[in-house]
């Protein structure tokens, strides 16, 4: 009798095929494997490097004043996402608040717009979809649209406009 185990993590699987003993010896050494070609970013034509990943690391050795300073946004609506980021990815939060927001202001020591939920709701707009509502009225969460924003397109190109 042939047994089988197949092990999936995102992408990348892994399927081994024998009798129950090769199984049951290379099960362990297989999972082994499959964490170190997921920890090791391989440089290998053909793989891929999670670019995410890594500049979320990064977030782990700045402040959220060197964070924003180093994404430059342009506008208070693009600041509400880079705050809306910092939340999501730096302080684990699915979900945040306008308060959530302003207290990332004034940590950044950044001026507060007037009407911080103008500007939450221009970002959760259809226009551009960086924030979309949450589980509960008055909460939101960063949209993967908002998520590549901050990562891909700030700074913007040109520096600081």
């Amino acid at each position: 009798m042939a047994y089988r185990i197949k092990i999936r993590q995102g992408d990348l699987e892994i399927e081994v095929e024998g009798d129950e003993k090769f199984v049951e010896k290379h099960i362990e050494e297989l999972k082994g494997e499959l964490q170190k070609f997921l920890e090791e970013p391989m440089l290998a034509e053909g793989s891929r490097v999670d670019i995410g990943e890594k500049k979320g690391a990064d977030l782990d050795t700045l402040s959220i004043a060197e964070f924003y300073k180093q994404k430059q946004p342009k506008d208070h609506n693009e600041t509400v996402v880079v705050f809306a980021y910092w939340l999501t990815k730096k302080e684990q939060k699915e979900e945040f608040t306008p308060k959530d927001i302003s207290t990332c202001y004034d940590s950044a020591k950044v001026s507060r717009p007037k009407n911080i939920h103008q500007h939450i709701q221009r970002a959760a707009g259809t226009k551009k979809a960086w924030l979309m509502p949450g589980s509960e009225k008055g909460r939101y969460k960063l949209t993967i649209t908002g998520e590549e924003f901050v990562e891909n397109e700030l700074p913007h190109k040109g520096g600081k406009e």
